[in-house]
């Protein structure tokens, strides 16, 4: 059979940030539509959001989840993982990753044979920030004894991926700053936010309101973080889409 009649794939791996992109958040607003309206008859979106999972676990499971280059071509990989892997060591069910271990494993999951094999322009997404304040309200809620991650340790985790994407940055791989994205906006809209003093998101800092429009429960994006997030994607992908199919009739059947 003839797979360059398939749709390519634009697949989307991570955790319940990934799997929540193809819900509908508060607004109606839908990453996975939003992106799927972009890519429609050029690659077909793909969800591989796993919910609590972190990069140990998908790492185990990759070589199932990737398809085979005989079966269909993956043109774009997007991965976002690390809010889980960022949480504190005490939580259960236990998440957490060190951090050297979870930069070991995102480069494990970028040079993974089932991922070389396709060769796919890959998103790499830092993990986005958290709001102390918001979601310790909802830990606590859930029975947890105390907050499950703070602002400063998952700002470590989005630095591990700026440095892995300076690292392959001359093989096919973009860094989406979601993390950096986020903060500016949050800081825009939180009236009291001074630059320069204790990390927005953290209770040092206080409630943030910007990080409330962003964040449903502190750590889950509403629908204008995946506005922003489709934004943050769309700036890298829309160019390179085009390089794609500069010779080429966009669609797969015209």
């Amino acid at each position: 059979m003839d797979i360059t009649r398939r749709t390519p794939q634009f697949i989307l791996l991570g955790d319940s940030l990934i799997q929540y992109t193809s819900y509908l958040t508060n607004g109606g607003y839908q990453f996975g539509s939003g992106l799927a309206e972009r890519c429609i008859r050029r690659f077909d979106v793909v969800n591989r959001g796993y919910s609590g999972y972190n990069s140990s676990q998908i790492l185990k499971i990759l070589e199932h989840l990737i398809p085979s280059p005989s079966c269909v071509a993956v043109e774009f990989l997007l991965i976002l993982l690390g809010s889980n892997d960022a949480c504190l060591p005490f939580t259960q069910p236990p998440q957490h990753v060190p951090l050297q271990q979870y930069k070991e494993n995102i480069k494990k999951i970028l040079t993974h044979p089932c991922v070389a094999a396709h060769n796919p322009t890959i998103l790499l997404v830092t993990p986005p920030p958290i709001n102390e304040v918001h979601l310790e309200v909802e830990d606590l809620k859930k029975g947890h004894p105390a907050l499950t991650r703070h602002q400063s340790v998952t700002s470590q985790y989005a630095e591990a991926i700026r440095e892995l994407a300076a690292e392959f940055k001359d093989q096919k791989l973009l860094l989406v700053d979601l993390s950096v994205a986020m903060m500016k906006k949050a800081g825009r809209l939180t009236p009291d936010f001074v630059e320069g003093g204790a990390l927005l998101g953290s209770k040092a800092a206080g409630d943030s309101p910007g990080l409330r429009s962003l964040l449903v429960d502190g750590l889950h994006l509403t629908g204008d973080g995946y506005a922003l997030f489709l934004e943050e994607v769309m700036v890298l992908v829309a160019d390179r889409m085009a390089e794609r199919h500069a010779d080429s009739k966009p669609w797969v059947f015209p």
